[in-house]
């Protein structure tokens, strides 16, 4: 075999040894259908977004004063919230989310 030969071979050797390896941005990795543990990252924005909202609620969407008890500034705050498109509950709403039952009363 010449060099020409030997170069084109590893090329296809390697070449073949990369196809079998599975990628990061492959699908099957990343399906959460297969029940792979979630990313590091979407935990965190899980707890930031938990953590912002609670925060709201208990001060009555005061922003400021939710920015104070984060430890983060007033802009940053506002960031997040149009970052996580979040948005006061209607009035009345339950905060668990769980259906309150009415008794009809048929006379």
């Amino acid at each position: 075999m010449n060099e020409a030969e030997n170069a084109e071979n590893k090329v296809v050797k390697i070449d073949s040894q990369r196809k079998a390896k599975p990628s990061r941005n492959d699908g099957a990795l990343t399906d959460k259908s297969q029940g792979n543990p979630p990313s590091l990252r979407s935990l965190r924005v899980e707890a930031e977004i938990y953590a912002i909202s609670r925060t709201l609620e208990y001060t009555g969407w005061n922003r400021r004063r939710a920015a104070q008890l984060l430890s983060i500034s007033y802009r940053g705050i506002l960031y997040k919230i149009r970052q996580h498109n979040l948005s006061p509950r209607p009035r009345g709403q339950e905060e668990s989310g769980g259906q309150i039952l009415k008794a009809d009363s048929q006379s």
